[in-house]
C-alpha cells in the first residue's frame, strides 16, 4: 500500500526533506491544472483525480478537455484516473437511475479510451438539503454502478461518515454494505459536526477518523493507496507531519501483516 496527499503549496515546501513518507501527490483538475501537476511532479508522481472542471462527474455527457487529460495523464505518471459518482439533475439533465448508469458507463469508457488507464469511482456524501439524490449514497447503488462500469472503488471515508450521519445509520453497518472487496484507494480527511450536522471540511484527522480507518483497512484486502485529503487550514508543518507519520505507520503495519 502506498501513501498520497493533496499537492498543496505548504506540503510541497516540506517535500525537500527526505523524512516525508509520501509516494504520490494528488491533483484534482482545476483552472490551473497544468501548472499544479507540473509543480507536484517535480517532487512525486501525481494522482489525477476528479477529472474535468469543478463539479465534473461521470454523469456528464462528455469528457471535458480531452487533449489536456491526455497530456496530464502522461506528465503525471498517474497509475489510474478517479472520478466522482455524482449526479445533479439541474446540471446534468433529468436521468433515471438506469439512464445514469448508462451515462456513467459511457463516460468511463471514454476516459479509458483517451488514456488507456484504469478508472476508479468515488462515493460522495449525502445531505438532506442538497440536490444530490439520496440513492447515490445507497451502498447497493454504488455496487451496481461499479459493476455497470467495470471499475474499482475509491472509498472516501469522510463522505461515508457524512452519508451515514444524515441517513441516520450506524457507520459500521453502512460500511459493511459497501463493496469493500473492490476498494483500491481510500480517501481520509476530517469532517466536522456543525449546527446542521456532519459536513465535509477536509480538516485534520480526529481520533474518530483514525478508528474508522482502522476498521475499514482490515476489511479492504485489495487496498493499494491511502490518500490524505487534508486541506491545511493553517495547521502548519506539525499537523501535516503528525498525520503522515501516523498513516505511514498504519500502512507499514498492513504491508507486513
Amino acid at each position: 500500500m502506498q501513501l498520497a496527499a493533496n499537492a498543496l503549496p505548504e506540503l510541497l515546501e516540506l517535500l525537500g526533506s527526505p523524512i516525508i513518507p509520501l509516494d504520490y501527490l494528488k491533483c484534482p483538475l482545476s483552472p490551473n491544472s497544468r501548472a499544479e501537476v507540473e509543480a507536484a511532479r517535480k517532487h512525486r508522481p501525481v494522482l489525477l483525480h476528479g477529472w474535468g472542471p469543478p463539479g465534473y462527474s461521470v454523469s456528464m455527457a462528455r469528457v471535458p478537455e480531452p487533449a489536456l487529460l491526455q497530456e496530464l495523464a502522461a506528465l503525471s505518471d498517474t497509475p489510474y484516473l478517479s472520478a466522482h459518482m455524482d449526479y445533479v439533475p439541474d446540471r446534468d439533465g433529468e436521468l433515471t437511475p438506469a439512464g445514469l448508469l448508462l451515462r456513467m458507463r459511457q463516460s468511463v469508457e471514454e476516459l479509458r479510451r483517451l488514456t488507456g488507464l484504469e478508472v476508479l469511482l468515488e462515493n460522495l456524501p449525502f445531505v438532506p438539503w442538497g440536490n444530490r439524490p439520496r440513492y447515490l449514497s445507497d451502498p447497493e447503488f454504488i455496487r451496481e454502478a461499479l459493476e455497470a462500469t467495470q471499475t474499482a472503488f475509491l472509498l472516501d471515508l469522510a463522505h461515508a461518515r457524512i452519508a451515514a450521519h444524515h441517513r441516520h445509520q450506524d457507520l459500521g453497518g453502512y460500511l459493511e454494505r459497501m463493496p469493500l472487496q473492490g476498494v483500491i484507494e481510500l480517501h481520509v480527511s476530517g469532517p466536522r459536526l456543525e449546527e446542521n450536522g456532519l459536513r465535509d471540511r477536509h480538516r485534520a484527522l480526529s481520533q474518530a477518523d483514525y478508528e474508522a480507518l482502522e476498521w475499514v483497512v482490515s476489511r479492504t484486502p485489495h487496498l493499494r493507496m491511502l490518500t490524505l485529503e487534508y486541506q491545511g487550514q493553517n495547521g502548519g508543518p506539525r499537523v501535516w507531519l503528525e498525520q503522515l507519520e501516523r498513516l505511514d505507520a498504519l500502512r507499514h503495519r498492513l504491508n507486513h501483516r
